[in-house]
């Protein structure tokens, strides 16, 4: 496939709106390329107009997962300074929404897989891509295969989302809590004929940080740090003379396998019934949203291959003095390692699609984080670097041969 080609791809997945939802437009796109080169594949309906899509290249074990999701974040197009679903180059970075996260990466699995259909390339095990609807609200997508038994026989996982020339090998869970206290409303002057809905949500949130301290004080994950808390959003009362009769807060935490969101939420559960069991208030505990910690193993053969095969791409990317400052700024912000010539494995506190596919064995798979793009996914003006995208192709096709053909033998020896 040319270059053109290549890049007529990725702006006609651009040209999809697949804003948290029109994955299926993504989804049959994909399929008539995948079909044009006689590659197995399937559209999997989710109703209205979304799908999941899986394709797969090869048979029998080894299987190596290839995911990426085809929806992308909402936009401001007033904050932009080109149209946001028309692909526009400016030097080497390519604009669009969706273009770092992850239709870039999206493109690459899916052009790999052509290439290396048409080439006749030996397929010593099974590529299984999975592409899901929904990643960014709920995973909706993740779920639904997952329940349908796709992720069943896969011996390594490959999340191909933005990192550029690093490798995320752990992630972070997601809990997110809302707490909603019940009161009574009256008039300021004569608060007894009322229960103050937001006294009692402060006074709650003040045990519930305790309890947060209590447990998760000196917890530490060697590769992602502690268990993060933070109260986001706090609502009450519409006017200054008014006792509140109803008061919400909403909290996000991210979370580690050390101390599991299952575990978080019964703790804080305990804190806010003996709240109401000891005082008048009526306070109610919400577990919004809940996605699990996945951690892998740096030690993992997928990683170590990708770190040979990449390593000599990162360090002819030569970026300006500027871009390394900046990189280098952020990572230790961050609490991240940074090296502008070679790919070092890190954490993230963002979640991917890994947390649904790896239910079963969230600590310890043989999955890895690794795709093109930068650090501008959801952002105003995102962008992706046209030269890494083309060669995270090289480099796919480089990893997913020679990873089957070492697993494949490793089985063999073993049998």
């Amino acid at each position: 496939m040319d270059e053109a080609k290549k890049m007529q791809i990725l702006a006609d997945l651009i040209k999809i709106r697949s804003v948290n939802d029109h994955e299926l437009q993504v989804a049959n796109y994909l399929k008539k390329l995948l079909d044009d080169a006689g590659i197995e594949n399937k559209v999997l309906p989710l109703g209205g107009d979304r799908a999941n899509l899986v394709a797969t290249l090869g048979h029998g074990r080894p299987v190596l997962g290839l995911a990426g999701h085809m929806d992308v974040v909402d936009v401001e197009a007033d904050n932009w300074k080109t149209d946001p679903f028309v692909m526009t180059q400016a030097g080497d970075n390519l604009y669009g929404r969706g273009v770092n996260d992850m239709k870039d990466g999206l493109a690459a699995i899916v052009i790999t897989l052509i290439e290396l259909k048409q080439n006749n390339v030996p397929i010593h095990g099974t590529l299984k891509f999975l592409g899901s609807a929904g990643e960014e609200v709920g995973q909706v997508g993740a779920q639904a295969l997952t329940k349908g038994g796709y992720v069943n026989d896969l011996d390594a996982l490959l999340v191909c989302e933005p990192t550029g020339y690093r490798i995320i090998s752990a992630n972070k869970g997601t809990l997110n809590l809302t707490v909603k206290s019940h009161g009574k409303a009256a008039h300021s002057s004569m608060p007894k004929l009322g229960n103050n809905a937001a006294t009692h949500l402060l006074n709650v949130l003040q045990r519930m940080q305790a309890t947060f301290d209590e447990i998760a004080g000196g917890v530490v994950n060697p590769l992602m740090g502690e268990t993060l808390y933070n109260v986001d959003v706090l609502q009450a009362g519409n006017q200054v003379n008014a006792i509140p009769g109803l008061a919400t807060a909403q909290i996000n935490m991210r979370t580690l396998p050390e101390l599991p969101n299952d575990q978080l939420f019964a703790a804080f559960k305990k804190t806010v019934d003996d709240y109401n069991a000891t005082t008048n208030g009526d306070v109610e505990l919400i577990a919004a949203d809940s996605v699990i910690p996945t951690e892998g193993n740096n030690e993992s053969d997928l990683i170590k291959m990708i770190q040979k095969i990449g390593n000599p791409y990162a360090a002819k990317q030569n970026p300006s003095p500027e871009q390394q400052k900046h990189d280098a700024m952020l990572l230790k912000l961050l609490d991240m390692p940074y090296s502008a010539t070679e790919i070092l494995t890190m954490s993230a506190s963002g979640g991917t699609d890994a947390s649904s596919y790896l239910q079963d064995q969230p600590v310890g798979f043989d999955y890895a984080v690794f795709g093109p793009g930068n650090d501008t996914q959801h952002q105003d003006n995102e962008y992706t670097s046209k030269k890494m995208y083309l060669e995270f192709i090289d480099i796919y096709q480089q990893l997913f041969v020679q990873y089957l053909d070492a697993a494949s033998a490793k089985l063999a020896a073993e049998e």
